[in-house]
């Protein structure tokens, strides 16, 4: 039977901060904040670092601050996934580096020899969570705009040989990637990459759910229903994925773990409705399911 582990995608969404959830002399309190999230869950992602790159001394802190065992995913940084970058999260030495040090840049403004050096910086500043066997997978959420086109594959070919020896997963948000999935599977499967399964809302612009692994680790990322959502405007990325899961559709994923936990070692299962108490409450209901608890 594989192993399953299920947390939250962020522990610091400020509308969780808001909700009471975490006990008042934690809220704001980094250390004490993480240790109440470890209480309840062993695992979880870590957003802020598509934004902006991680800081060794407050990675070192993650590491401290839970217990062993405990494993953090972490999401790739937006340039390295095509998504562009915002000029002010770089530091300094990097940012001057750029063609305008404000603002938005999409991928073909960011010079490449910023992207090398902060895939440097970012290899350096996870090796706290690697030593003490904290560190979970590396998530690669793809634009969606990325479709199954020649130079996507090139880029999960060169993905696959940078980041070799890490535990590497990556996430669709283009349906077209599903009408090539017989293909698209089997270089998964060939490149050692872990194909992220999606729970979103029925939408023509959402992924489907396909339930399979293409590793022995599996991930299901469930971002809730709302489908009034899912295509924004959105002031805040919160607002996207909006959604309370009911009982019914927690058995849903129930199911859905199941059936990836036949096909794998271990399966994720990390609640991205980050909406006040949304994805701790649907974390807690799906982990009671399955025994977990």
């Amino acid at each position: 039977m594989a192993e399953v582990r299920v947390g939250t995608a962020s522990w610091t969404d400020p509308t969780l901060l808001a909700s009471g959830w975490y006990p008042p002399e934690a809220r704001n309190d980094p250390e004490k904040r993480l240790r109440h999230y470890a209480r309840f869950f062993d695992t979880v992602e870590v957003d802020s670092t598509f934004y902006a790159l991680p800081r060794l001394e407050v990675v070192r802190k993650w590491a401290e601050r839970t217990p062993e065992g405990f494993l953090f995913h972490v999401k790739a940084f937006s340039a390295f996934t095509g998504h562009g970058l915002e000029a002010k999260a770089l530091p300094k030495d990097l940012k001057v580096l750029l063609p305008q040090e404000e603002g938005h840049l999409p991928q073909r403004e960011v010079p490449e020899e910023v992207v090398e050096e902060a895939w440097r910086r970012f290899f350096a500043a996870l090796s706290p969570l690697r030593e003490a066997g904290k560190l979970g997978y590396l998530h690669f959420g793809l634009p969606p705009w990325t479709e199954p086109k020649p130079r996507s594959f090139q880029y999960l070919e060169r993905l696959a040989e940078r980041t070799r020896g890490y535990w590497v997963a990556v996430e669709f948000r283009n349906p077209k990637w599903y009408t090539a999935w017989g293909f698209v599977r089997k270089e998964l499967s060939r490149l050692g990459l872990i194909h992220v399964s999606v729970d979103a809302p029925p939408h023509p612009e959402a992924p489907p759910r396909v339930l399979e692994a293409t590793h022995p680790v599996a991930v299901l990322r469930c971002h809730g229903r709302n489908a009034d959502t899912w295509k924004g405007p959105h002031g805040k990325p919160y607002e996207r994925f909006n959604w309370r899961y009911s009982e019914e559709e927690l058995r849903d994923l129930a199911q859905a773990t199941r059936t990836l936990a036949e096909g794998a070692e271990r399966v994720f299962v990390l609640f991205n409705n980050n909406y006040g108490t949304q994805g701790v409450e649907a974390a807690l209901g799906l982990k009671a399911l399955l025994g977990l608890a």
